[in-house]
């Protein structure tokens, strides 16, 4: 402020006096009355200087303002040019600082037709309010308000939200955002201005825009609602999708037959791993009833089938045949030669069955298994005293 002081010090003691402007105040007035004075040669400085400033006005390109598009619904988009610098305000004012300044700078700004001039008013306005620590959530509104005239509803908004900052319940800056977010088709957050704007200052004179805003909210509303359910039935339906392939992927996993391990060959003691077959294998009324299908040596086919529908020694013989299918099968069934692993003669034997080759593994509860050894085997002829059937 006192350089500007200095400078219009310096430029006012270079001007003629009184006298002389007087003077020539009265030679300009003639020859507004009389143009064809500045033939005269004593006015021929004059004349010059008139040619000068027409000459610069000939050459001074004119400004070709850019017109921002508008849609059907008077929504643009938001404008490229740079925003107007926001003053910061002073820790403090200064002693000598001028508190008028700022008013004069509003008060010119206001009755200012050229937009562009009075944008920059504003602008002085705003920066001798920060300098006197003084800036208004006001000032700022107003400034906002020739931005968005001039098509710059972007830089309208950002001094807005600053003169929030200064005061949360500014009418005029709600008011001004509001307007400016109409402009860029944000129908929400212009609905959300407009209606807090009108809470604390009501203005008849806003009914229909707000009614506007407050329609386009609703639609966008609906159809962001839309979208959102489309979104969600089509996740809904990719996961049923994914659940249903799980579970094709599961019954074709059940029905396809067990298959060799790598060298080609199954093997049979893989059943016993069962923990099925183990927990199985510690219940007295199934190894009673494989003691009891075993007693000849070999399985018993009859009792077998007697067995083969109880449900609790029924499963385990299923696993058991599982095991010998490949294998040669179980002596005594029809097509089934060899024998069932562990049973009849094969090495290896069924875990907890003494007597039947191989052995450990589960047992009888009370005893480390039955012992088929323990049978009195005097009983039994030797092979040498059998008679050969003819």
């Amino acid at each position: 402020e006192e350089g500007t002081r200095r400078r219009r010090r310096t430029t006012m003691s270079k001007l003629p006096s009184s006298a002389s402007l007087k003077a020539a105040e009265s030679v300009v007035k003639a020859v507004e009355a009389d143009p064809a004075l500045l033939e005269a040669p004593e006015l021929a400085f004059l004349k010059n200087f008139k040619l000068g400033i027409s000459a610069a006005e000939e050459q001074e390109p004119e400004e070709e303002e850019e017109e921002e598009e508008e849609t059907e619904d008077g929504t643009m988009a938001a404008e490229k040019e740079t925003f107007p610098v926001m003053p910061t305000n002073a820790a403090e004012a200064a002693e000598d600082a001028d508190w008028s300044i700022a008013a004069e700078k509003k008060a010119a700004a206001a009755q200012e037709p050229n937009l562009k001039t009075a944008l920059g008013l504003f602008t002085e306005a705003l920066e001798a309010e920060a300098a006197t620590a003084s800036l208004s959530a006001s000032s700022i509104a107003k400034r906002a308000e020739c931005l968005l005239k001039l098509k710059r509803p972007a830089a309208a908004i950002r001094d807005c939200d600053e003169a929030i900052k200064l005061n949360p319940d500014s009418a005029k800056a709600l008011k001004v955002r509001g307007k400016a977010h109409r402009l860029l088709g944000d129908w929400t957050q212009a609905n959300l201005d407009l209606a807090a704007a009108q809470k604390i200052d009501f203005d008849p004179d806003l009914k229909e825009l707000c009614d506007l805003v407050k329609a386009k909210a609703a639609e966008m509303a609906s159809a962001e609602r839309e979208k959102q359910r489309a979104a969600d039935l089509a996740k809904r339906k990719a996961a049923a999708a994914e659940k249903r392939k799980r579970e094709q992927q599961a019954r074709e996993q059940q029905a396809r037959p067990p298959q060799p391990p790598a060298g080609g060959r199954p093997d049979p003691s893989s059943f016993m791993n069962d923990p099925s077959f183990l927990a199985a294998m510690q219940n007295p009324k199934v190894m009673a009833a494989i003691q009891e299908m075993t007693a000849g040596g070999a399985p018993d086919p009859a009792k077998m089938m007697k067995y083969m529908n109880d449900p609790e020694v029924g499963p385990v013989l299923q696993k058991m045949m599982g095991a010998a299918q490949g294998m040669g099968g179980m002596p005594g069934m029809p097509g089934m030669g060899g024998g069932m692993p562990g049973m009849g003669g094969m090495g290896g034997g069924m875990p907890g069955m003494g007597g039947m080759g191989g052995g450990g593994g589960a047992s009888a509860p009370g005893g480390g298994g039955f012992d088929m050894d323990d049978n009195d085997d005097d009983d039994m002829p030797e092979l040498e005293e059998v008679d050969e059937v003819d």
